[in-house]
């Protein structure tokens, strides 16, 4: 379920909108995209008990710029890989955008055990403010909604060519940067550049990062401290 459903939607702009639900409803994600192409999402205001925006398979170059997401689950890829009959996701930019009080911030799930293979590839994330978010970057390849979950093997949902620039702010959890990616499908081309994240949790201490079966780089201001293979 989800306020705005976008399926099968090619050249279509979505601006100057406000969407609001308790941040305790279940299921009312604000924007829900899959199977579609060339959609820009800008001046938008999402507040819900669910993702702010779903991108699921199937979608290509998607634009997102100036967008306000709160209370929510932040602006969310997947969750991939559980259907056979998924499509690659390709070509997001999400940039001058704030997350405020949301469970995450930038996120891309895929389910441990898939079911296809897929790729995600050529994502963009500039200019991000984190105000008290749960997990402000978060890739996991390990999404189980409701554990116990049946485990036959690691996620087959390559993550690759992926840039993050300039996301600053404040974290609830002292693992501000959580990039678990897949022991068979490595995530690839990963670039991080001046990252600014500070723990702002019960949990006393400097945030910190967990890196996992991770190829790529970092520079410029990092915190906290990255270890990329």
């Amino acid at each position: 379920m989800g306020h705005f459903n976008f399926f099968s939607v090619h050249h279509f702009n979505i601006t100057d909108i406000t969407i609001t639900a308790p941040g305790d409803s279940p299921n009312t994600d604000g924007i829900k995209i899959g199977f579609s192409s060339n959609i820009k999402i800008s001046n938008t205001h999402i507040g819900t008990g669910d993702d702010c925006i779903a991108i699921l398979s199937g979608t290509s170059n998607l634009d997102i710029s100036k967008v306000n997401c709160g209370p929510g689950h932040g602006i969310s890829v997947g969750s991939l890989g559980k259907n056979k009959d998924e499509k690659d996701v390709n070509g997001l930019t999400v940039r001058d955008t704030i997350f405020n009080g949301t469970s995450d911030g930038i996120r891309i799930k895929t389910w441990e055990s898939s079911a296809s293979e897929i790729v995600v590839s050529n994502f963009v994330y500039e200019n991000i403010q984190m105000i008290n978010v749960g997990k402000p970057i978060n890739i996991d390849q390990k999404y189980c909604p409701h554990p116990p979950c049946e485990k036959t093997g690691e996620s087959h949902v390559q993550i690759q060519n992926l840039k993050l620039k300039n996301i600053y702010g404040t974290s609830k959890n002292k693992v501000a940067v959580n990039l678990q990616c897949s022991k068979s499908f490595p995530c690839k081309n990963v670039e991080l550049i001046d990252i600014n994240l500070k723990n702002n949790g019960v949990d006393v201490g400097p945030s910190t990062a967990v890196c996992e079966n991770i190829d790529g780089i970092s520079r410029g201001k990092m915190f906290p401290q990255l270890n990329l293979n």
